[in-house]
């Protein structure tokens, strides 16, 4: 996995098309994050996003599971 992401499924919906010289705009949602039962370095996160058009139109929703590399506690961002 050398840090990236994995995807573990997917769900797509299109309920308009999206044109040329639309101007899109997405906005990603974590919807749930768990740890892995067999990976105990990884975690599973569901994401949701969704696309508008420029007339605020939904032209696309995706709801994605990733397997994700778990920080260790010496990676923990520490605060000013």
């Amino acid at each position: 996995m050398a840090g990236g992401l994995v995807g573990a499924g997917a769900a797509l919906i299109r309920p308009k098309p999206t044109r040329p010289g639309a101007i899109l705009h997405v906005e990603s949602e974590i919807l749930d994050v768990r740890l892995s039962r067999s990976r105990p370095d990884r975690g599973i996160a569901t994401i949701r996003s969704e696309t508008r058009n420029q007339f605020g139109e939904v032209v696309q929703v995706l709801i994605a599971k990733l397997i994700v590399p778990r920080r260790t506690s010496s990676a923990a961002v520490i605060g000013p």
